[in-house]
């Protein structure tokens, strides 16, 4: 009969134990899935910063001398340079390395061959095209219209997938020559 009673007491704690796993595993999937989702988000647009540099021809004197890196700037958003950085590392566009850096603001920028400007940073589009004038920069944000408003390449969500537009006529004055490949992906803007 005791034995009996042990028995009852331990149910009720394996279940409040129990109870208790399924809580925290709930928890663990409600707040982990959304960060997973947004850690694949950025890793796909790594994967886009990295295709648009296969993809896009840059004039000679953008660079120093033949074996120079091909530079992926990111501004106002350094665990994505994180991203970037892990997903392009080793990896070579023609027979050029690709480096990957972190600017505390756009001084330097303009010796970027893609400049990534996150919907944190807060200048306007407008401002950056008019402070990267005259530099052969492919510039990219997540900020809505970026793209219409002066910038080069902007993504977009669609049907719950990672789009990017692409402003032509942006890419033409800074003298940058877009694959018609990446163009047909692209929902073109002016």
């Amino acid at each position: 009969m005791s034995r009996t009673t042990e028995l009852d007491r331990s149910v009720p704690g394996s279940l409040c134990r129990l109870a208790s796993s399924l809580v925290v595993v709930a928890l663990w999937v409600c707040i982990g899935a959304p960060v997973a989702r947004a850690q694949s988000e950025d890793q796909v647009k790594a994967a886009f910063l990295f295709n648009f540099a296969r993809y896009v021809e840059w004039p000679d004197a953008s660079f120093d001398g033949p074996a120079d890196a091909l530079r992926i700037c990111m501004v106002g958003e350094d665990r994505f340079a994180d991203v970037v950085s892990s997903i392009v590392s080793g990896k070579r566009v023609e027979d050029r390395p690709v480096a990957v850096d972190a600017l505390a603001g756009l001084e330097g920028a303009a010796s970027c061959h893609i400049l990534y400007v996150a919907e944190s940073f807060a200048a306007p589009a407008s401002a950056i095209a008019a402070r990267l004038r005259g530099s052969s920069v492919f510039t990219v944000s997540d900020r809505a219209g970026f793209a219409a408003r002066g910038g080069i390449a902007n993504f977009i969500r669609s049907e719950n997938k990672i789009r990017f537009e692409i402003n032509p006529g942006a890419a033409k004055q800074a003298g940058l020559k877009v694959s018609s490949r990446l163009l047909r992906l692209a929902k073109l803007v002016e």
